[in-house]
């Protein structure tokens, strides 16, 4: 558990690198959802324990990176569970690695975000669903921890749908498990309504609910190109969170994939040919499926790729089981396989975390405009100029999306210098001059959310001709 922790917080951020951080951010100051810090559903579970982590140490990126780092510990203990491998085995110790340095993982350890920590409460959950454990007890606590989960990272609960059905279903005393799942619930829900009453929590249920499946969260019904979905999808899954190459990316992921394919290869053949799976890896498998298809339809897998996180679960046990049945003739050359998956494996992830301590380009943006102070009015999305807004920024913002904002500012005939932050010249280039500022960038794959923005000068023509 210390090097988990230690590594975690040896790469933590100190900076805000896109908008769902900053509201987990300001939660720390001020939890309160109307003003969506954080957004609905509240994520109360996590944001309380960071909270308290934080009153202990001061520090932001240090209390987010903590609880990240328990919760690597805590998927690579109950996945050595699930998967019977003895730590310090050589298939025990591949497995921790994997996991360990694999590039999503880290990354999402010390970002500003829920997700690692819900991915920690699943496993865990699963693992007392599926494991031969006689006390009943521990099938309790699963459906407790099932809804605790509610309040960590409510999007994963389909993970959980096949296990909690088969449990209700394999045992008579349904009740003790309704009423442990129900106490998972109560334990975060009720301090949520005291916190933001019943009422408001209702309507902003509601709005994000309708926002989030018709308007701004990015699901099939709003992003409804469905060959560039599945192909983000297989993208995200297979680059992102596997290091796969892709692309434009280096050489050294080309590598990577190698070994990484030769590993599938491997997997298939243990599960069709020397069938060495067991039904708890079929649940496992199940899980992914029913989740797969909820983040297909109902998530950001464009632009978020965290949210493939469980899919990589499977791949984490199969991988190191695949190599258990081969022939020891065939050792030496699977000992280097495996040694140089590793050493890349290792400098990818080092090199993505490394990135990931620079500023994102929004926060080199936003760093850029502290040093302008004769830029006295900012155009751009909502999004961006709340974010601006929320780090101290203090300009003038116009919503790019605001028909009435756009028409006050242009009949104002406005004579100071202006930045557009995004490229919406076409709206602008009767009026205006239009100067190239700035391009600011980050690795996408460190975060795909606005990882290059582009910034304009706009001047008035009656200024630019005097």
């Amino acid at each position: 558990m210390l090097s988990c922790i230690g590594s975690r917080i040896l790469t933590s951020i100190y900076y805000i690198e896109d908008i769902d951080s900053l509201r987990f951010a300001l939660s720390l100051y001020e939890y309160d959802l109307i003003k969506l810090q954080p957004h609905f559903p509240g994520y109360p579970v996590f944001s309380f324990i960071v909270k308290c982590l934080y009153l202990i140490t001061g520090n932001m990126g240090v209390s987010f990176s903590i609880i990240g780092g328990i919760s690597v510990f805590s998927i690579i203990y109950f996945l050595l569970r699930i998967s019977n491998l003895i730590p310090l085995s050589k298939l025990g110790l591949f497995l921790i690695f994997i996991i360990f340095f694999n590039p999503l993982v880290w990354l999402m350890s010390n970002r500003y975000m829920p997700d690692l920590f819900g991915l920690s409460i699943f496993i865990s959950a699963l693992y007392l669903f599926i494991s031969d454990i006689k006390d009943r007890r521990f099938l309790y606590i699963g459906y407790f921890l099932t809804g605790l989960l509610a309040g960590v990272r409510l999007s994963y609960l389909p993970l959980l749908a096949i296990p909690f059905l088969m449990g209700l279903k394999s045992h008579k005393n349904i009740k003790y498990s309704i009423f442990s799942f129900l106490t998972g619930c109560l334990i975060w829900l009720i301090p949520l309504i005291l916190i933001t009453g019943l009422e408001d929590i209702w309507t902003i249920g509601y709005n994000h609910t309708v926002g989030h499946f018709m308007d701004y969260g990015g699901t099939a019904f709003t992003n409804n190109d469905w060959s560039f979905r599945i192909i983000r999808f297989i993208q995200s899954v297979w680059s992102d969170g596997l290091g796969g190459y892709w692309l434009e990316r280096s050489w050294q992921t080309f590598i990577l994939s190698i070994f990484i394919i030769l590993l599938f290869i491997q997997s298939l053949r243990v599960l069709f040919i020397n069938k060495l799976i067991d039904k708890n890896f079929k649940i496992i498998i199940g899980c992914v499926l029913v989740y797969s298809i909820w983040i297909f339809f109902s998530q950001n897998i464009i632009y978020k790729s965290r949210h493939i996180l469980p899919i990589l679960i499977p791949f984490f046990i199969i991988f190191p089981l695949s190599l258990k049945p081969l022939s020891r003739k065939l050792y030496p050359y699977v000992q280097i396989g495996v040694l140089l998956f590793c050493l890349f494996l290792f400098n990818i992830s080092i090199t993505l975390v490394g990135q990931h301590k620079n500023p994102s380009a929004i926060a080199q943006l936003k760093n850029d405009l502290e040093q302008q102070e004769s830029i006295k009015t900012v155009i751009s999305t909502p999004l961006i100029n709340y974010y601006l807004k929320s780090n101290g920024i203090k300009k003038k913002f116009i919503n790019i999306d605001n028909s009435d904002e756009l028409e006050l500012f242009k009949y104002q005939n406005n004579n100071e210098e202006i930045l557009l932050i995004g490229n919406f010249k076409p709206m602008f280039k009767d009026n205006y001059t239009i100067i190239e500022d700035n391009i600011f960038y980050h690795n996408p794959y460190v975060n795909r959310m606005w990882s290059q923005i582009e910034t304009y000068k706009i001047i008035n023509e009656y200024r630019a001709e005097n």
